[in-house]
């Protein structure tokens, strides 16, 4: 009798052991490297009028891990303790996914009670260490601007007409634009003057966008070096930088630095949107703005020089190519096409 008990315990220990083990096994196989396979564009404090209300940081990346199981370290001015919190994933972007090797997606850090001014942070794995001699990141802190409408303006690369991007600024600044955000790439000189000189303005802030993408694919936002699957992802992660980068702001507009929004009185956004559009449609999210392409090879058919009065000769709207202005507040996410309102709202097509 106390032999069968004996032999009773010892497999009951070794169901336990081997239990264990296993267990063991699969959290070890979820554990991997986020410093390697997570590469983060910015970091976003959520947008408040006191540092001590905010809640969150938003980190914007590019993921190729498998499990997405990262922690944030988040660092304060010299002498300030790490404080570090699991990541949690906020959105992942879906379009094409299966196809990338490289995820856009958001993560989320918990930053309630932290009792500091966030300086830097950083994703590590579960296993890996806090250091700040690798991939630190600032945090950046967004304006709030109730009736203020913001630009997203995505990715300045490869080359820019100068004097093109003069008149589309100052075309802006006339509209009543309050900030427009950029991520840069490399730049041909005389833009990157204009964008410096409209960013000592305080009209556009510039983030940092590597001129060399991660990943094994060699690809660009050129048309030759577009890749189908991969670069719609590389583009949703300077869409989800604007996205909580313009979170405090009345109204935003995804525009590339070859669009206009033009109305028939020339009024600024802001005082339309108030004062006419928005109190026919109250439980807006977003209008969907008409696409025109004015053809420059149709030679010119207005007054010179402005690029914006010189070509004035257009094609009917395209359907298939439309643009959004948008209403944070009303709005879940958004790419640079579409947008998904939030329970209560919607998204109205402008004629």
């Amino acid at each position: 009798m106390k032999r069968t008990r004996i032999v009773r315990l010892l497999c009951i220990f070794l169901i336990i052991l081997i239990l264990h083990l296993i267990c063991k096994r699969h959290f070890l196989k979820n554990i991997e490297s986020c410093y390697e396979t997570v590469h983060v564009f910015s970091a976003v404090a959520q947008a408040k009028t006191k540092l001590s209300f905010i809640e969150n940081i938003v980190l914007n990346v590019l993921d190729g891990s498998k499990y997405s199981n990262c922690d944030c370290c988040i660092y304060g001015y010299h002498g300030t303790p790490i404080h570090r919190v699991n990541a949690v994933v906020k959105e992942t972007y879906t379009h094409n996914s299966k196809m990338a090797d490289l995820i856009a997606r958001q993560f989320q850090c918990s930053v309630q009670n932290i009792g500091f001014r966030m300086v830097n942070i950083q994703l590590v794995g579960k296993t890996e260490s806090c250091s700040i001699s690798y991939n630190l990141h600032p945090v950046l802190y967004p304006e709030i601007k109730e009736n203020g409408f913001g630009i997203c303006a995505k990715i300045a690369y490869n080359y820019l007409n100068p004097l093109h991007l003069i008149e589309w600024f100052e075309y802006q600044k006339m509209m009543g634009v309050d900030m427009v955000l950029i991520s840069l790439q490399s730049l041909n000189k005389d833009a990157y003057k204009v964008l410096r000189y409209y960013e000592r303005e305080g009209i556009t802030t510039l983030i940092s966008f590597p001129n060399d993408m991660p990943g094994k694919l060699d690809r660009g936002f050129t048309l030759q070096h577009w890749h189908y699957h991969q670069s719609s992802h590389d583009e949703q992660v300077a869409v989800y930088s604007c996205k909580e980068f313009l979170q405090g702001f009345a109204f935003v507009a995804i525009i590339d630095f070859d669009e206009i929004i033009v109305n028939d009185r020339f009024s600024e956004y802001t005082k339309l949107l108030m004062s006419e559009i928005l109190p026919s449609y109250p439980d807006a999210a977003a209008f969907t703005l008409n696409v025109s392409f004015f053809i420059t090879n149709w030679g010119v058919t207005g007054v010179e020089p402005l690029i914006t009065s010189k070509y004035i000769r257009r094609t009917y709207p395209l359907a298939y190519r439309y643009k959004n202005i948008y209403l944070p507040n009303r709005t879940e996410t958004i790419d640079t096409h579409r947008i998904w309102s939030k329970d209560g709202y919607r998204r109205y097509l402008n004629n």
